[in-house]
């Protein structure tokens, strides 16, 4: 299936550069202009980029974020994460079907748009809108993009001919070679009539989200509008430029010479600075039906556990991000309740009894220091096994398949069941078997203690003004996990990464280690990435409210919600800002054993608020490796993902590498049908249509 109309937006805007004669006759005024201002159309379909979706933000831990294995649920990982092939059950991450519904949501007013520009105005007002017409264009390029990446085949040209043609059955194109060079093609148009200035443009300015706004640092306020429009132009096709090279990585294996091609023509035209990355401005507060304050983003403060080996992977680099993204857990010495088992039965954080299911005999067994916070205040962040075999594993050394444990005590003399009996039995005395003048009384006959071992997300990255509720009860609609203060008087204006200067320098360190000449070294590439990526995260947890960064205090309403860690946040607030410099020197590429496992680690670290993109950097890099890992003393070195099995079984899993495309509604059955069935004839893609273990033909 070919596309032979990809070009004409491209082609058409370009046909119009330089027509000054007739520039100078226009009348800028867009309000002359029909009547719709075009802009209005624009700022329209950008309203719902990427992660500014309730779905999306929710996806960041209950999809992609698990497959990519930074969080687990409270409950333990599930099998339904990764796809089970034995058991003919398969998963794709939730955010590509975003991609899918965004194409023909944002797509289409893109085109709706165009058609605009096409139908209403004459040539001559027409001429106004190039640059709005190329940057529509680069977007609707994006959206498109990531469809055929990730499900193989999309209805593009004729999906939006409803508008012109009244076509009501679209044909699939199948990705391919050619259709990736016409959408490059297409998206070389749109940055050449953007990198010529044209007199008599309407300016597009705070009509742009992603770029009529100047990127503000740490500020929770609405962003400062941008004046110069040059400047706004000149971002459009930096973005435009670094996205067409990264389509081009994507493809590289699979369409070489399309590479040099793209490099060639970009070169020297990429981000430059921080200040250059795509993003959008969301205003996050105001109600609690924002779309930061909805219950779906809620639920990330409340039941999930960030992942063991990510933490692991943090404590190994001795990486000062993770209080900014890991939430401490119970283990911190001013915790109340630790310190009276530490006092009167200090013997049970030093060993436990456990029940063999497989000899149904019980035995004490040493916890194996998990519980000696005081020795080490690391323990404050730990994490989960994202293995669901791991679930309920949390015998003495091996305590990784809960979120919690509970110490229970009981009066001398306890009787399991007889509650008159033992109620007669309490009060009773405790008394420190280290210092007989310490007693203490305690009023009932059992007294019992829960602490949370594997940490929590920062969830403030993904829930404004707090959430709804300052509450910690999973089902509790809303509830935001005690993560902090909740108001909605706030009014943050979040920052949404489209694609951002960090990533582009990681992606550059690791072409240059692949032998690709990219006017720099990689180790100049991934120290630039690396510084600002930690100055973007210390400036997120800022904006956001995360508490070890911004709230000296403990507690708030009484409950905990910034432990006091030792050599963390005992002395003040938390900041890395100080420690940014000496942690990349340390972290040189130039130490590392396995410098692209290096450059893909970081990029792991960075993708924690936005997962979906560590998806396509393990599919073209190999990185991490998948290892199988069955108790925290067998745990590897260096980066690496946790080979999983099923819960029961023990069954392998695996990791999916493409979607399978939706359903669409009957009228257009057979067209699909005639896509499934050409994409089946594809080397590698599966035995069945929905085996998303398969790959796209680029997967190599």
């Amino acid at each position: 299936m070919k596309i032979t109309k990809y070009l004409i937006g491209g082609l058409a805007a370009l046909a119009l550069v330089g027509c000054k004669d007739k520039m100078r006759e226009l009348n800028t005024n867009p309000e002359t202009i029909g009547e719709t201002d075009p802009r209005y159309m624009f700022m329209n379909a950008m309203a719902d980029l990427d992660y500014s979706s309730r779905g999306a933000i929710q996806y960041r831990a209950s999809s992609e974020g698990q497959m990519m294995q930074y969080f687990v649920n409270y409950q333990g990982a599930a099998n339904g994460t990764y796809c089970d092939v034995q058991g003919l059950s398969y998963s794709s991450p939730g955010q590509i079907g975003l991609y899918y519904d965004w194409l023909y949501s944002v797509g289409y007013k893109m085109v709706l748009l165009q058609t605009y520009l096409n139908d209403n105005l004459t040539e001559t007002e027409a001429l106004q809108y190039q640059d709005l017409r190329a940057m529509a264009g680069i977007m609707q390029i994006y959206h498109a993009f990531r469809v055929f990446q990730n499900y193989g085949a999309a209805v593009y040209s004729d999906g939006f001919k409803a508008i012109t043609e009244g076509i009501t059955t679209p044909v699939y194109d199948i990705f391919s070679n050619e259709v990736y060079e016409s959408l490059d093609d297409e998206l070389a148009g749109y940055i050449a009539v953007l990198e010529q200035k044209k007199e008599g443009q309407s300016e597009v300015g705070i009509y742009d989200p992603i770029y009529g706004y100047k990127v503000s640092n740490a500020a929770k306020t609405a962003p400062e509008a941008r004046t110069d429009y040059d400047a706004q132009r000149t971002l459009w096709t930096k973005f435009a430029n670094s996205y067409r090279l990264y389509m081009a990585w994507i493809m590289k294996a699979a369409d070489p010479a399309r590479f040099d091609k793209v490099l060639a023509e970009t070169n020297g035209k990429w981000f430059e600075t921080a200040a250059d990355g795509a993003y959008t401005h969301v205003d996050g507060g105001g109600s609690n039906n924002a779309v930061y304050n909805s219950d779906g983003p809620n639920e990330v403060s409340v039941l999930y556990a960030v992942s063991d080996n990510f933490i692991s992977y943090l404590k190994e680099l001795n990486d000062p991000r993770l209080p900014l993204l890991a939430r401490a857990n119970s283990l911190y010495a001013a915790n109340e309740d630790l310190e009276w088992i530490a006092r009167f039965f200090p013997d049970s954080l030093e060993n436990r009894m456990v029940y063999d299911k497989e000899t149904k005999t019980w035995s004490l067994k040493s916890w194996n220091g998990v519980f000696d916070f005081e020795a080490d205040p690391m323990l404050a962040y730990q994490g989960m096994s994202p293995n669901p075999y791991d679930y309920e594993k949390a015998e003495p050394g091996q305590f990784w398949g809960y979120r919690t444990v509970t110490f229970r005590f009981y009066c001398p003399g306890y009787v399991p069941g007889d509650d008159a009996g033992n109620k007669a039995k309490a009060p009773w005395t405790v008394v420190n078997p280290n210092d007989p003048t310490d007693t203490d009384e305690v009023e009932n006959p059992s007294v019992s203690y829960t602490f949370e071992i594997a940490s929590r997300p920062q969830g403030r990255y993904v829930v404004s003004c707090g959430g709804k509720k300052f509450s910690n009860d999973v089902g509790d609609s809303g509830a935001n996990g005690y993560d902090g203060s909740t108001s909605d008087s706030y009014s943050y204006f979040y920052r949404t990464p489209l694609y951002t200067y960090p990533e582009f320098c990681f992606m550059m360190a690791y072409l240059t280690l692949d032998g690709v000449a990219t006017g720099k070294t990689a180790d100049a590439w991934y120290e630039a990435a690396l510084t600002e990526a930690m100055k973007e995260l210390q400036a997120d947890a800022i904006r956001y409210d995360v508490q070890v960064a911004t709230n000296p205090a403990a507690k708030y309403d009484d409950v905990v919600v910034n432990p006091q860690v030792e050599g963390i946040n005992d002395a003040g607030v938390y900041s890395i800002t100080d420690k940014i410099a000496p942690y990349v020197a340390a972290q040189a590429l130039a130490n590392a054993t396995d410098k692209k496992e290096a450059i893909v680690g970081q990029m792991w670290i960075y993708c924690y608020n936005q997962p979906i993109k560590m998806w396509d950097w393990w599919r073209l890099t190999g990185y991490p490796k998948i290892v199988e890992v069955k108790t925290p003393a067998d745990r590897p070195t260096g980066l690496y993902w946790m080979k999983p099995s099923t819960r029961t079984a023990g069954n392998p899993l695996e990791f999916p590498r493409r979607g399978a495309l939706p359903q669409p509604k009957p009228i257009n059955n057979v067209n699909y049908n005639a896509a499934r069935d050409e994409l089946m004839t594809q080397p590698n893609y599966g035995s069945t249509y929905g085996a998303t273990t398969g790959r796209i033909f680029w997967d190599k």
